[in-house]
């Protein structure tokens, strides 16, 4: 009875320890699994923000490095425009010199020797009775044919200028020539004054509006040419 109770007893402790051992057993499975899984959080989680943070670190260096780029390209494309329209406004200014001008002090300077040679004397003349109204006429008619030379020249040379410089020289050279048309106009009245011996107030004044109409138109052409020359930088702004 004795030995089969003591069996029993060993039989029992037996089996406390076997359960003792397997729920040891099973925790520490539990803990290592909880490991394990620990450490996969943290790879899949932890290590995607430090590659996602390095990937944005990238990208903004990356887009510095194209927005210096960009501006590099910008500002050598702008000094390369800057060069370029400055030479071609230096070849402008060299051609206009050189021709176009050259043409423009032509013509005025027949404009006014027109004027001083045979308007000027001729009226001087018949006021201190030096001349007769025949050689008068046969001025006047002189005067007549030479501004109506003038009014023919409508061409200068223009080719090597600006779009806009050309049609800033063709409405100055109208203003000029049309400055030439009312001078001859003036020419042709005084003519026929002469030549009917009508020195009439009415004759007189038609005769001084053609004359200021001449002056006007003259003084509208060099405002033009005045334009032409600041632009190219041959006379300072607010200077004629």
């Amino acid at each position: 009875m004795s030995e089969e109770k003591t069996e029993n007893e060993v039989k029992n402790k037996k089996t406390d320890a076997t359960k003792k051992g397997g729920c040891l057993k099973g925790c520490l499975t539990i803990f290592i699994l909880l490991a394990i899984l620990g450490g996969l959080i943290s790879a899949c989680f932890g290590g995607e923000d430090k590659d996602s943070s390095k990937q944005a670190t990238n990208v903004s260096e990356e887009a510095d490095k194209g927005n210096k780029e960009k501006t590099k390209e910008v500002t050598a494309e702008t000094s390369k425009e800057s060069k370029t329209s400055d030479d071609k406004l230096a070849k402008q200014k060299d051609y206009f010199i050189k021709n176009t001008q050259p043409a423009i002090e032509e013509w005025t300077k027949s404009y006014d020797q027109l004027w001083n040679k045979y308007w000027k004397p001729t009226f001087e003349a018949i006021g201190n009775g030096s001349t007769d109204v025949y050689k008068a006429y046969d001025n006047m008619k002189t005067l007549k044919y030479g501004y109506r030379e003038l009014t023919l020249k409508d061409s200068l040379p223009v080719e090597e200028l600006s779009k806009q410089q050309k049609k800033d020289v063709k409405d100055a050279m109208n203003q000029l020539r049309y400055a030439a048309a009312s001078r001859q106009m003036a020419a042709e009245k005084a003519m026929k004054m002469f030549d009917e011996s009508n020195f009439s107030p009415s004759q007189m004044d038609k005769i001084k509006s053609d004359i200021t109409a001449s002056d006007s138109q003259l003084l509208q052409g060099v405002v033009v040419i005045t334009k032409i020359k600041q632009e190219l930088g041959l006379i300072e702004e607010g200077k004629k």
